[in-house]
């Protein structure tokens, strides 16, 4: 090689090394993460969403639940309507039922002689056979009694025989067999059902 193309090489060499050392590129064994705040500008979403809304949130579906109403000179059964995510499940309507008026139904008239405290012990069974629904709910029930007791009886019975396949209610308290007012204020030791509180009817 002659001298002339010796010293073209070697100072093409050494530009290279100053490009290398001026770009300051680290020599790493592998990729290495880089923070979101270290990236260019180009690489990050322009419009990155602000909704918090998760998805798969479960939908809900209108079922009809019973408070009271005064017409005239009775009270009656008022069919309102809730949103449950559980239509077909008796523990959801009583939930629902259970809820209480809104302000908004509260200034219409409707009101609710169910105790405010009143809890669903356990998830109510169903007798295919016969239709018939057990209910098991806490001692706050008999909080109330007469004709109040006989309406919220009512409201449980005509809110849960909605569903096609429940025909009748059986309660129980606290786990026990206990019997109910029907619409003379006699006590039923046996199910009852939507005629057991015909005066209450919505339709009557």
């Amino acid at each position: 090689m002659t001298t002339r193309r010796r010293v073209h090489v070697v100072g093409l060499l050494l530009v290279a090394s100053v490009l290398g050392g001026a770009c300051g590129v680290p020599a790493d064994d592998g990729p290495q993460a880089i923070a979101p705040a270290n990236l260019p500008a180009g690489l990050l979403d322009p419009n990155p969403g602000t909704s918090t809304t998760l998805q798969g949130s479960p939908s809900t579906t209108p079922v009809p639940v019973y408070f009271i109403v005064r017409d005239g000179d009775v009270d009656r059964l008022a069919e309102v309507t809730r949103e449950v995510t559980e239509p077909t499940l008796p523990a959801s309507r009583i939930g629902a039922l259970f809820s209480q008026p809104t302000a908004d139904e509260a200034d219409a008239g409707i009101t609710s002689s169910i105790p405010a405290d009143l809890v669903l012990l356990q998830d109510p069974v169903l007798d295919e056979e016969t239709g018939v629904l057990t209910i098991d709910l806490s001692s706050e029930l008999f909080d109330i009694q007469s004709a109040e007791l006989t309406r919220a009886v009512a409201q449980i019975v005509y809110t849960v025989t909605q569903l096609a396949d429940v025909l009748k209610v059986r309660f129980l308290v606290e786990g026990e067999a206990t019997p109910v007012p029907d619409d003379d204020g006699v006590e039923k030791k046996d199910p009852v059902g939507k005629p057991d509180y015909r005066s209450l009817d919505p339709d009557a």
